[in-house]
């Protein structure tokens, strides 16, 4: 009889400890709904209400959903986590106060990404707008690298950046547009060849300055959009822009080429991409745009120009 309680009362402790274990776990999937609380657990019955409570609330790795359409407010974002946004919800990030930016003083923006090297970040579906004091869209700024997919977004109105990206990560952007912000795509990399990159499918940029401005690293375009831009793009040192199946159309210049200081020279490549009522290029002491034959219209005075390979 003594075995026996003693057995009864050794299960009931280790399920106890199962059970407080478990309720300890972090959850893989966390969701946010208009009528949700930050207070609830995020789960699919008792959602939160902003984005940054699920994130916070979900395990390395996981997903955040959007449950109905509702503005859902800034976040930041300091591990691996996908915040996806189903077809059919409208997910609004338009607060009036941003997050602060480290090492920008009086900057803010209203998605803050500061990831390890192994982390990987997906964005997917978001509408990103601005207001009141917010400069940029999105700003990843952490030097510890790590990959960044932003999918199926929209960022608008930006008096600074729609997209800022600093450091050796990875960045890939898909279906997604950039328009009216002051700079579209703002990418500074660790120099050439040592992994920074920024890859570009289906992507409409239009915005009142930059299309894209690029440092210290390698850019690929295709079958995207650089429209109505003052500069189409503004290439600087150690720096390669690839277009492909791209349309480049009424911008007030269509490259600006910028040699500043040592290092390798400037490059912008096109291939079978459409050049139409653009200003013209510039280059400054350089003259490294390329051409591989295949674009069509006005490309002014585009030729091809021997251009290092990209790595």
């Amino acid at each position: 009889m003594l075995r026996r309680e003693i057995r009864s009362s050794l299960i009931a402790l280790v399920l106890a400890v199962i059970a407080t274990t478990a309720s300890g776990v972090a959850p893989q999937r966390t969701f946010v709904a208009s009528y949700g609380l930050d207070t609830n657990p995020c789960s699919l019955a008792s959602p939160c209400r902003g984005f940054q409570a699920a994130i916070d609330a979900v395990a390395p790795g996981g997903e955040v959903v959007a449950i109905d359409t509702a503005g859902y407010g800034a976040m930041a974002i300091h591990k691996s986590v996908s915040v996806i946004v189903p077809t059919g919800v409208h997910a609004g990030l338009s607060p009036s106060s941003g997050i602060p930016i480290p090492g920008y003083p009086g900057q803010y923006t209203v998605v803050l990404i500061d990831v390890a090297s192994t982390d990987v970040v997906v964005l997917r579906g978001l509408v990103i707008a601005h207001q009141g004091n917010v400069t940029g869209g999105i700003d990843w700024v952490g030097q510890g690298g790590g990959i960044v997919h932003v999918e199926n977004t929209v960022v608008s109105g930006f008096p600074v950046e729609g997209l800022y990206m600093e450091g050796p990560g990875q960045l890939y952007v898909k279906d997604s547009i950039f328009r009216d912000n002051y700079h579209g795509i703002y990418a500074i990399g660790t120099g050439y060849g040592f992994g920074s990159k920024v890859f570009g499918d289906r992507v409409h940029i239009e915005n009142s300055q930059y299309g894209v401005l690029a440092t210290g690293i390698i850019v690929f375009l295709s079958d995207s959009t650089l429209y109505k831009n003052y500069y189409g793009s503004y290439v600087n040192s150690n720096t390669q822009v690839f277009l492909t199946r791209c349309t480049i159309a009424n911008n007030l210049f269509t490259a600006v080429l910028n040699q500043s200081g040592a290092g390798i020279v400037p490059t912008l490549v096109a291939a079978g991409s459409t050049f139409v009522s653009n200003g013209g290029d510039s280059r400054i002491g350089v003259t490294n745009i390329g051409s591989l034959g295949n674009n069509s219209n006005d490309v002014y005075s585009i030729t091809f120009d021997s251009h290092r390979a990209p790595e």
